[in-house]
């Protein structure tokens, strides 16, 4: 809910500033000239900036000796977890196995999530006793922009157990 009064913000805050801009735009058109009028909107609007993707879904490739070596013929198995959830985003964690050990992992986040960001710090898979589970530890941050600028991070750690089902 927290996240979704930020965007609410986030948007209520652009809409006032661009109206701001064309008002006062206008008003040195009229004193000054067109040319003033767009120099003023560009240098005005120049400081909100979008938000990176190069990390919105990085995916980490775990390093196996053992799972190099086996044949490609063993069936895959995958895992999707809901590691934090609301009504309106989810951030999930989504998990490939060769059926011994993790192969991939990846976090993607889903749903609304305009005034923040995610990124992912580190994946931690670990298999158990038991066939086709296992156990996750997942950290990254958070970050609140507002306008384009980071306000405020937090840093995120989620930990738990899952089960793989075949592909």
């Amino acid at each position: 809910m927290i996240q979704l009064i930020w965007a609410i913000i986030n948007i209520v805050l652009f809409l006032g500033l661009a109206i701001f801009c064309i008002k006062t735009a206008s008003e040195i058109r009229k004193k000054i000239s067109l040319s003033a009028a767009i120099l003023f909107s560009f240098f005005a609007l120049s400081f909100i900036t979008r938000p990176s993707n190069e990390e919105k879904d990085k995916k980490f490739e775990f390093e196996n000796r053992e799972t190099k070596t086996q044949s490609l013929n063993h069936n895959n198995y995958f895992s999707n977890i809901i590691l934090e959830g609301d009504f309106f985003s989810n951030i999930e964690l989504y998990v490939i196995s060769n059926g011994e050990n993790a192969s991939s992992a990846m976090i993607r986040r889903i749903g609304f999530v305009c005034g923040t960001s995610w990124s992912t710090q580190y994946i931690i898979i670990n298999k158990t006793e038991k066939k086709n589970t296992f156990q996750y530890e997942v950290g990254g941050t958070r970050k609140w922009i507002l306008l384009g600028l980071e306000v405020y991070s937090e840093f995120k750690d989620f930990k738990g157990s899952g089960e793989f089902k075949s592909l």
